[in-house]
């Protein structure tokens, strides 16, 4: 077979992968992020192209594949040991607030034990909200308060693993979720 005709064989099947990949796409978002995404929200206009193909990308790998798995679910924010730094927003969806990172609200959060994790908070509504991480109902560190429209960071060095918890000061009860702290 010619060079040539290997080429456009090659072109040809990519192509078709990529039709595929855009179709998967449109057809696994969910209608509040086909909303989002239509309404071009705030900060989608902030972000270049590529931190929103990333953010896709991202949401596909971690998209359940059916609809009862969805609510078992969540996604997991890995924080490297090389910088320890996590970020994570208070969002406001149909009037109910949340943390919100990699697309996901409330994700499960993975922290390094012995290692300085930094937790960089946006606030992007019009509300106070506090991050606050548990171990067994225990405080073990809070971000403080982060007034509406503004951010703040935290650091915290969990001593030992397990399964910990984090939440809202005062929106405990829909700005929750869970801290993997491994080792």
């Amino acid at each position: 077979m010619k060079r040539s005709s290997k080429i456009a064989i090659i072109l040809g099947i990519l192509s078709v992968v990529l039709i595929a990949a855009a179709l998967t796409v449109h057809f696994r978002l969910s209608e509040t992020e086909r909303s989002e995404i239509e309404s071009g929200t705030e900060q989608n206009e902030k972000e270049s192209a590529s931190q929103v193909a990333n953010e896709i990308v991202n949401s596909l790998q971690n998209k359940p594949e059916t609809e009862e798995n969805e609510s078992a679910e969540q996604t997991e924010i890995t924080i490297p040991n090389t910088t320890g730094q996590i970020e994570i927003s208070a969002k406001e969806i149909d009037e109910v607030y949340g943390w919100s990172g990699s697309n996901e609200i409330n994700p499960a959060i993975t922290l390094a034990a012995n290692v300085d994790n930094v937790i960089q908070i946006t606030n992007l509504t019009d509300a106070l909200h506090e991050f606050v991480i548990t171990l067994d109902g225990e405080e073990i560190a809070a971000s403080g308060d982060v007034q509406p429209d503004s951010s703040g960071k935290f650091s915290v060095t969990p001593t030992q693993t397990g399964v910990y918890e984090y939440h809202c000061e005062y929106h405990p009860d829909t700005m929750k979720g869970i801290i993997n702290v491994e080792p």
